[in-house]
Order: structure tokens, then sequence, then C-alpha cells
């Protein structure tokens, strides 16, 4: 049996058929394979290259809206009319209102470590901190002259109108890096009266944490590859905490620049572009921390946006991609050498049946004395006729199956779903006769194959599917899809308290759910407002009043509408025409700032894009009417 094992894999029919047929698959194959292992791998880089783009427009957008709502805000309260009254006539009563404006502001934006009024001689005249959540007024005693810290000197230089940007660092408390790190960007913009003289600056201490908070936001999203790095290469933000804040912690070696300085060459070289080299995949976007428009930043005080895809990453994703080419190539190579051997063997034994004929017709001429003999031999050489025409027929459907196995190879696209239909051909040429055992495995070593190449097709397609996006708080301005019922009860639970020692209390009409794609942050704070407002200025002294929140589904307008309204003592039509007016209060010297509802017309329209009416009139109540869109 070995013997005749090895005389069939060593026949001439088996070694031209491995010469003409499996050779030039071999070659194919291997051709196949680099064209597979580009395709694969580019497959695989696409998404996370294209991530890398997503997260810089992302985290350029996320730096230009905060930085210019710290701009807008300096620039609000540098021109509120408090503040030039205080300049005209710096009475205790104005100081007051000032300082309250400035508390306020700083409760409602809840992103500024300190608010200051430092005036021409460098002394602090109101001085705001946020500690444990709220706002806190230094006492004069505390208050400190500042005439020779930078952002002093520099800001009293710049002409009106020009605002003054430092360093985004580590805040400091009598010359210790303040514990845990605190970054903080102090932004100030000089004081003049209306004669035009300097009186000073103001200056607001942006509490940095709430930028990178929204930067790892992002960067989470896309693979934790985001970086901010300054003009000189210190990283602000970077991927591994441990580097970022270099030049404050006495870390000099912890820069961009150090760690990879032809990277940091060719970025100095560009405003923005995409790159690799040795450490992987470079892509960066220059960001003006003064938002100049059009007009290039200088490169001394820009900042570096820096998605890294690391060399190691791309390394794996190669092996991953090899080895899937090679198990690829390996089942492939292993059917076709299947199939190219059960050929051969069909034709040797083929050739074995020919020249057994050829000696049964040899023994015949020389049997014609023995009439038994020859009757014998005709009964053989009629069994081996028998033989050689099932052998010859097992020949013609090999050669059909290797023809089947044979046009899938010429095709270019060598898709699963033809080595498939191949497949079915073959069981088919199998349920109509054909028995052989050898055949029965090569079909199922192809079942097997097309299942592996199947599922490992499924499997890679799988990958390039993706994304969340994150809830924002209350801070920030970030859309996302919620629960209406579910932020309306949250808002209520600020107000349990308050609630429990008042007289006063709140009604909820509420449907089981209404699923809102807005700004949850901002929706919240308005009606906060809202029923705060209700509660202080609704009702007079001794009444039981009742506020009712209620929340309807438009449906048919796509629209949600938010009903705040109280039985209280109503307002007159003067009164109602300046509610939305900045500063504007009936309570004025008794805590109330004019700013609330203000603070709210601006979050519904400017944010929202919703429409914010009023329906009020003495003795009859106020109502207040919230319409935003769904979506």
């Amino acid at each position: 049996m070995r013997q005749l094992r090895d005389s069939r894999l060593l026949s001439r029919p088996v070694r031209r058929n491995l010469l003409l047929l499996f050779v030039p698959w071999a070659l194919l194959i291997l051709v196949l394979m680099t064209l597979l292992y580009d395709r694969l791998l580019s497959a695989r880089l696409e998404p996370l290259l294209r991530d890398q783009q997503n997260s810089l427009s992302e985290g350029v957008g996320v730096l230009s809206r905060h930085l210019a709502t710290l701009r807008g805000n300096l620039r609000f309260l540098i021109q509120q009319p408090l503040l030039a009254e205080v300049l005209e006539n710096p009475s205790a009563e104005n100081h007051s209102s000032l300082t309250q404006l400035f508390v306020e502001f700083s409760r409602s934006s809840a992103v500024y470590d300190q608010i200051r009024w430092l005036d021409e001689q460098g002394s602090e005249q109101v001085r705001i901190d946020w500690r444990d959540g709220e706002p806190r007024v230094r006492d004069q005693l505390q208050l400190q002259n500042q005439a020779q810290r930078y952002y002093f000197v520099e800001t009293m230089n710049l002409p009106d109108g020009a605002f003054y940007l430092s360093r985004f660092d580590l805040n400091e408390e009598s010359g210790v890096i303040e514990q845990p790190l605190k970054p903080t960007l102090r932004s100030a913009a000089p004081i003049f009266d209306k004669l035009g003289k300097r009186r000073g600056i103001l200056i607001l201490n942006y509490q940095g944490q709430v930028l990178l908070q929204r930067l790892a936001e992002v960067s989470k999203s896309y693979g934790n590859n985001l970086t901010l790095v300054d003009a000189e290469g210190y990283w602000m933000f970077a991927a591994d905490k441990r580097d970022a804040w270099g030049f404050a912690l006495g870390r000099p070696e912890a820069t961009l620049a150090s760690r990879f300085p032809n990277t940091w060459r060719r970025m100095q070289a560009m405003r923005s572009g995409v790159f690799s080299d040795h450490a992987g995949y470079w892509a960066f976007n220059a960001f003006d921390p003064y938002q100049r428009g059009s007009q290039a930043p200088e490169v001394s005080e820009r900042w570096l946006l820096v998605s890294h895809l690391p060399l190691e990453q791309v390394e794996v994703l190669q092996w991953q991609v090899a080895w899937q080419v090679l198990l690829f190539a390996g089942v492939m190579l292993s059917l076709g050498l299947v199939g190219v051997l059960s050929l051969g063997f069909a034709e040797f034994e083929r050739d074995q049946v020919r020249l057994a004929l050829e000696f049964s017709s040899l023994a015949l001429q020389q049997s014609n004395g023995e009439l038994r003999d020859t009757v014998e031999q005709l009964q053989r050489t009629r069994g081996a006729l028998l033989q050689a025409e099932k052998l010859s027929s097992l020949g013609t459907l090999v050669a059909g199956v290797a023809h089947e196995l044979n046009t899938p190879i010429g095709a270019a696209s060598m898709a699963a779903s033809t080595l498939d239909k191949g497949n079915q051909s073959l069981q088919k040429s199998l349920r109509e006769g054909l028995q052989r055992s050898a055949l029965e495995r090569f079909v199922q070593r192809n079942d097997e194959g097309l299942a592996i190449i199947l599922k490992s097709l499924t499997r890679m397609a799988q990958l390039t599917r993706a994304f969340k996006q994150l809830a924002s708080d209350r801070a920030s301005t970030e859309g996302r899809r919620f629960d209406l019922v579910e932020l309306v009860q949250e808002v209520m639970l600020l107000f349990t308290p308050r609630l429990k020692q008042s007289q006063h209390q709140v009604v909820l009409e509420l449907p089981p759910s209404v699923q809102l794609d807005s700004y949850p942050g901002p929706l919240g704070q308005i009606l906060q407002n809202l029923i705060d407002n209700a509660l202080i200025h609704a009702f007079d002294s001794g009444m039981n009043g009742v506020i009712t929140v209620r929340v309807e589904h438009d449906r048919g307008r796509r629209e949600c509408v938010i009903e705040v309204s109280d039985n209280g003592c109503g307002m007159s039509e003067e009164v109602l025409s300046k509610i939305f007016d900045p500063f504007f209060t009936t309570r004025r010297g008794r805590g109330g700032t004019g700013l609330g509802l203000y603070i709210t017309h601006q979050l519904a329209v400017d944010i929202l894009g919703a429409e914010l009416q009023v329906r009020s009139a003495p003795g009859q109540g106020t109502k207040f009417r919230l319409r935003l869109p769904l979506a």
C-alpha cells in the first residue's frame, strides 16, 4: 500500500498537473496576497486617519467656542453701565452693586476661578473667587496690589478694544503651584472712563479644566490620540497626563520638540498638515487663541492640536492583516493542492486501467488453446473493462470539478461568493452519483475553507463600524439626546430643600417621556431661572403660591412646549415690556440684579433656537411659554 501510494504521488500525471496547474495557481495566490494586504491595510487605516481629521475639527471647534465665550464675557462685563457708573461715582452703594453683579455673573457662568477689577495703580478693587462651587467675595483687607504682575503691565499698555491672553499654565497661590493642579487661562482688557482715561483692567481667570475636559471627551471618542501643545512644544493636554505642564512642573524634557524633533520641525513650517514618519501617522492644526481670523498667528503665540497614531498601533494592524492574508493564502493553496492531486490520481488510475487492458489483450491471444481459460480471462477482462469505465467517468467528473475550480481563478475579484458557487456545483455532481471518498473529503475541506473566508470577511467588515457622543454638563453648551421629563425632575431636586421651608408648591404636569435632541445644560438653567423667578417675585407675603410646570409634545409641528405658570400677583404692562432687559428688576436693593430673565432669554434664543413668550396681568399670575424644536 505504501509503495502504491508513493507511486501515485510520483506518477507522471501528478507531476504534470502540479507543474501546469498548481504552480500558476500558487503564483496567482501570491499576487492576490500582495493586493489583498494593501487593500485590507488601507481599509483598517482609513477610519483611523479619518478619526484623526474629525478629532482635529472637533477640537478646533471646542477651542474656538470656549475662547470666544471667554472673550465675549470679558467684553460683556467691560461694557456694563454699572462699571462706568462706578468709575464716575465710586460710592459704597455703586461699589456694592458692581460686586453683586460680578457675583451673579460668576454664579451663572460657573467657569471662572477669579473675576477681578484692578484700578490704574494695580490695586484690586473687586475680587470674586470661586470656591466649593460658589462665588466668594474677597474682603477689602484681603485685596492685594498686582502692579508688578506681568499681566497687569501688559494689559495696561493695550489700546481700547484690545484684550490680553496669558499663557495657559497652572495656577499658583503665594508662589506655589496649587494642588490639585488647576489649569488657568487669564484674559484681561483695559478699562477706560468716559474721557478716555485708563482706569485699570478687568481680568478673568478661566478654569482651564472645563476646556481640557471637553477635549478629553473628544479625544476619547476618537481613540485617545488628541493632544494640545503650546508654541514651545509643551503639552497642555496629553495622552499621558504625566507629560502635561512640563514647563511648570520642572520637566523641560517633556515636550513634543524633545521627543520627536524632526516631527516638531515639520509642524513649525506649516499651519496644518498630515504626514507620517518613523514615529507613526501625524495630523495637526495650528490654532490662534486670539482668533484673528484669516491673519496667520505668530509661531510664538499659536497652539497646536495634534493627533498622533503611534507606530506601535500601526504595526499591530499590519500584523493582524498579515495573519489574515496568510490564512487566506494557506486555505486557497490547500484547496488548489487537493484539487490538483485528486485530478492527478484519477489520471494515474485511468492509465493503470489502460495498461491492464493491454495486458489482457495479450493474454487472450496466448490462450487460444483453452476455452475455459479464455472464458475466465474474458470475465476478468469484462470486470476490468467495467472498472476502467468507472475510472474514466471519475476522470471526466474530476476534470469538470477542476474546471469549476479553475474558472474563478481567472476572475479578477476572486470573491468568496464565486468559491461558494463552485462548491455548490461540486456538491451537485456528488449527488448525481459520484461517491469516491477522496472527493468527499475535498468537498468537506472546501466547505470549511469557505466558512473560514466568509467569517473572516464578515469580521473585518464589522471592525470598520463605529460611534457616542457624551453628555455634556451644565457648564457646557454641547448638544445630545436626552429625556426632557428626567431633566425637569432633576431640576426640581434643586428646589426640594427650599420648598420644604416655603408655603409655596410646584405642580408638575408631565408626559411619561419626551425625547429631545438639544442642549440639556442651558435648558435646565432656563427651567431653574423661571421657577426661581416665580418663587422670588410672584407671591406677596402670606400667599400660598402654586407654580405649575407643564410639558406638551406637539408631534405635528415636531415641537415641544414648556410652560411655567403661577397664580401670583402678576405684572403690569410697563413691567412686562421690560422683564427681558438687562439689569431691570423690581427688587433693586433687595437682592435683585436684573440678570436672571435676561440670561434666560439669551439662552433660549441664542443657544436653543427657541421662542420664549410671557403673558401676565395684575392679579392674574404669570405664564412663561417656551417653544423649542425636538431636534
